[in-house]
């Protein structure tokens, strides 16, 4: 079983705080652990938490990153496919269904905690097992057993919403003036085939009580490559929606029009997908 993550988002909302300004993700759910797969708040045991900030990068940008001391792990292009209902149940829940080609399933859905001051924090789900259960839970669905999930997708009625490619180009870092023995930032950058680059800044924690400390790391690095403290950058997913599936876009908007909602055309929601 691969090592489940959790994911603190980075996410800008419209309400004011401390003079900046940050946008909400539609509304978490609270999510119990089951059987112990489910990493719990303060537990070192049970899997990673992931800290991001995704920013939209510029042709300097690997320029930057060597100049800081980064070292370029590897380029890579895959493919991510997403599922959900026509009426796209599971991205209303919160809950995001993808199939990365030769590296297999994953179900972000929230986390206990749901959204904590400028971060959103997301179970990352990569058991098929735990995938089903979760799935069947949220969709009110019984007697689906816990195998694979392809199995599951035409008894749920889970149809390809999206599908595209991404070339990335994955580096990692130390800080100045840290400790060479904390664990590295990842800075992924990314370009999806249709026309996206997006890129994010990333820090793996061990426990809640860490998740401070690699925010205010992630936002030094993410200024010393000149990214705006203001800026926002939307998921690759929700792009993709935006542009080719306008309703379905528009859809998740309603569902959230009743919290604070994202802007349509100019500041997608960039904590989703």
């Amino acid at each position: 079983m691969r090592t489940q993550r959790r994911k603190h988002t980075i996410a800008k909302t419209s309400r004011k705080k401390d003079g900046k300004r940050w946008q909400s993700c539609l509304a978490p759910s609270q999510f119990p652990a089951e059987d112990g797969q489910i990493p719990l708040p303060g537990s070192m045991a049970q899997g990673l938490i992931e800290v991001e900030r995704k920013f939209l990068p510029g042709p300097g940008t690997e320029e930057r990153l060597q100049e800081l001391g980064g070292t370029l792990e590897h380029r890579v292009t895959f493919r991510d496919t997403y599922y959900d209902t026509p009426e796209l149940s599971l991205m209303q829940a919160d809950h995001w269904l993808r199939r990365r080609e030769d590296s297999g399933w994953e179900l972000k859905c929230p986390g206990a905690a749901g959204v904590l001051g400028h971060h959103t924090e997301y179970k990352e789900l990569t058991a098929e097992p735990t995938i089903v259960a979760q799935l069947c839970k949220v969709l009110g669905a019984d007697g689906l057993g816990a195998g694979d999930v392809a199995a599951v997708l035409g008894p749920l009625g889970l149809q390809e919403v999206a599908s595209f490619v991404t070339k990335r180009s994955a580096w990692k870092l130390v800080l100045l003036g840290t400790d060479e023995e904390e664990p590295q930032l990842r800075v992924d950058l990314d370009t999806a085939d249709f026309g996206y680059a997006v890129g994010e800044v990333e820090a793996l924690v061990h426990e809640e009580a860490e998740v401070p400390a690699a925010l205010e790391k992630i936002h030094r690095l993410s200024s010393m490559l000149g990214v705006p403290a203001q800026e926002t950058a939307p998921a690759k997913l929700i792009v993709y929606l935006q542009r080719f599936r306008p309703q379905d876009y528009q859809r998740l908007l309603e569902v959230n029009s009743s919290k604070q909602r994202p802007q349509a055309t100019e500041d997608p929601d960039n904590c989703l997908g």
